[in-house]
This record gives C-alpha cells, structure tokens and sequence, in this order.
C-alpha cells in the first residue's frame, strides 16, 4: 500500500484583485520530512503557507493533506480547524491570560496532562509551566508555541519566520532543537523563510520562489546541497549565500577565466557564467600580487578577506585561527575547486 505523503499542492494559483500572488505551485512534503520554502519578500511563500493552513482560499489548483483534497478549484472542501494542521507564526500568537501548561493544552480535544507536561519537557519549559507568556523571552515564548501546535498530533507542521523574532545569538540553539523535537514526533514540517542559513541547515529539502509578473513561482526544489552548489539561475545563487560570479569559456570539464584555468562541475561547451563562493577562493601574500585587500571581517570560525583585483573583487575566507592580512596587503587570488556553470 502506498504511503499518503501529508501535503501535496497542485497547480495552485492565486491573485488579490488584479494582483497575481502565486502561479502554478506544485510542492509536496513527505512522511517525516522537513521543507524549507525560501524565497525573497512578495513571493508569495506566505500566502501558500495561509492557503494551506487554510487561511486563505487560492482560486486555482488542488491541496492534499493525508490524501484528503482540503481545497479544490477555487472551493474550500475541509475548513482550516480540520485540516489536522498545526500552524506557528513568527509572532507565537499565544494566549496572553493563559499560564504555559493552558496554553500547550489548547488544541486538545479532551484533557491530557501526560501529553502536556511530556512535550513542555521535550522543548526544554517543564519548569515554566505556571508562567503567563509576558513572563517569557522570544525564545522561550517559540518553544512553547512549538508544545502547543504539535500536541494535537497534525498531520502537518507550518512555519512562519520561526526565528524572525528571536536574536540571533539563539537561532543555532532554538534550531536544533526544533528539528529534534519534530524528528522525536515523527512530525512533517513547512516552514516559510528568508533566512537562507535556517533552510540550508534546517530543511531536507529547500523549495525556492521568485516572484513573477504571473505571480510568485517554484524555481528550484532540491536538496540545500544541490540548492548551495548548484542553483539554478543567478538570483538563487544570491539568495542561498554569498557569491561571484566568473565568465569563462568552457571546454568540456574546464572553462579559461580571468583567474586562469577552473574545473567545472558538469561539462558544457561555449560561453559560461560560473558560481563562486567565498570558500572556493584564496588569497596569498605577495609584494608584485596584483590583488589587494580592501577590507576584512571576523567571523569566528573563518576571516572574510575581500580583494579588489584587475580581475573583479573577490570575497575569500581564511581560517580564523591564523592573523589575517592587513588592509592594503598584496596577493594573488586563486580558485579552488570545481565551478558550478549556470545552466
């Protein structure tokens, strides 16, 4: 027997007025996994986030949830508090008069203090439950939205900017837990974002929206792998980190470029425009380089080195366990590593 994957969208498309929002999405999310929908504001990923958390009625296509058509063709078939849905905003959206432990237990159809009190300790607020939410910080506010929209055991997951207001000192820490916490629930997650290092260190997979004149659309559904290495057009590339990009000439699995001979990750032939990240390059000292640092930043792990060159200016990383050249220092400028060639 086949396996229902909790959400499958199709051909879903939508407009406010005459303003075309989203153009023909077709997502799905399967048992278990955890999607991260990335893309810059006014694509439209909020909307299709409220269209299936069913917020929203989308005039065109098809939403699945456990095989069930919960919207279709512009008709609402299954209203949003039966959908099996479990939806987190970026502003927690709890209960101000309720204690945590009320708040956690909202959702439930029946009282079920083992299942409160079991999910307060697995995201860590066991100790909090008596509090009010203005008794709490952002992060601790997140961790019991979290409690809450999964004690009712959904089908699925939604998120909305999970991290958007929590500082960035605890995105790493509320992050992992959050994907433990899903993983130990065997939950399915979307969670919306324009924080390309949550959806790159978070997501299964990473599902990428541009807007469009039609309307916001997927361009990109991969592995944040595949989604880092290899996008798909210039615009994901900036989306998904920090980069250059390299003309060249390319003959089979090598192209000439300004900073000489690069490999290339798939063979191609003729002109080409390649993908190059901060780690691919490297800046060496040297008095007759013709490169020259112009600025640099710390980073903890690794100094960001920028160079301006005949060729272009370049980011390059250097670890951070070494001092890092100085302002106005010379070098040449090497690549390492295969390139990305855009198709």
């Amino acid at each position: 027997m086949t396996e229902l994957n909790p959400l499958e969208v199709t051909g879903l498309g939508h407009a406010y007025g005459e303003c075309p929002v989203l153009q023909d999405i077709n997502l799905r999310v399967g048992s278990g996994e955890f999607v991260a929908l990335l893309g810059p504001s006014g694509c439209g990923k909020t909307t299709l986030l409220r269209a299936i958390a069913g917020l929203v009625t989308p005039h065109e296509g098809t939403i699945l949830i456990d095989g069930v058509a919960v919207t279709k063709a512009g008709s609402v078939r299954v209203v949003a508090e039966h959908r099996g849905v479990g939806l987190v905003f970026q502003e927690y959206a709890l209960f101000p008069h309720m204690d945590v432990a009320t708040n956690v237990a909202y959702g439930l159809q029946r009282p079920w203090p083992a299942r409160v009190s079991g999910l307060l300790e697995l995201v860590g607020m066991s100790e909090f439950s008596g509090r009010r939410p203005s008794q709490l910080s952002g992060g601790q506010q997140q961790r019991v939205a979290l409690a809450r929209a999964l004690a009712p055991r959904p089908a699925l997951l939604l998120f909305d900017e999970p991290f958007a207001n929590v500082d960035a000192a605890l995105r790493e820490t509320l992050g992992r837990m959050l994907k433990r916490v899903v993983r130990d629930e065997g939950a399915s997650v979307l969670m919306v974002t324009h924080d390309q290092e949550a959806a790159l260190s978070l997501a299964d997979r990473v599902v990428v929206m541009e807007p469009g004149s039609a309307g916001g659309r997927i361009v990109q559904d991969a592995s944040p792998f595949h989604i880092y290495q290899q996008p798909v057009s210039e615009a994901v590339a900036r989306l998904t980190g920090q980069c250059t990009f390299l003309d060249g000439l390319a003959t089979g699995e090598v192209a000439t470029t300004v900073l000489g001979e690069v490999s290339l990750m798939r063979a191609t032939e003729g002109k080409v425009r390649l993908v190059v990240r901060p780690e691919q390059l490297s800046f060496t000292p040297d008095p007759n380089g013709q490169a020259e640092v112009q600025d640099l930043q710390f980073s903890g792990g690794t100094h960001r080195v920028r160079c301006t060159a005949p060729t272009g200016t370049w980011d390059t990383l250097m670890p951070g366990t070494s001092p890092p050249p100085r302002v106005g220092t010379t070098g040449h400028i090497a690549f390492n590593g295969p390139a990305w060639p855009l198709p």
